[in-house]
């Protein structure tokens, strides 16, 4: 049964890379990790106003709902503090 094309290409990858020094094995997986970084930077591109924009409403939202938290929490460890 012939190999699939993705086995194929990881079976070289692994070859090439076990033969590479290790400086240049750390700066192929820097690439790797820059290629995969801007597959999901052209996701987000790809996605309409009005879809950025409810994330964007929905993220800060949640950030407010917790830096309102961690106020309240540091409220209370500061009058703890002053109490001491």
């Amino acid at each position: 049964m012939p190999e699939k094309p993705t086995a194929t290409i990881h079976r070289q990858l692994l070859e090439i890379l076990s033969l590479l020094p290790l400086s240049s094995q750390e700066e192929v997986l820097d690439f790797a990790i820059s290629l995969q970084k801007k597959k999901l930077t052209q996701y987000w591109d790809a996605i309409s106003d009005a879809e950025a924009a409810a994330l964007k409403t929905e993220f800060a939202d949640e950030d407010l709902a917790f830096a309102e938290s961690v106020l309240n929490d540091y409220f209370s460890q500061l009058q703890q503090e002053d109490a001491v």
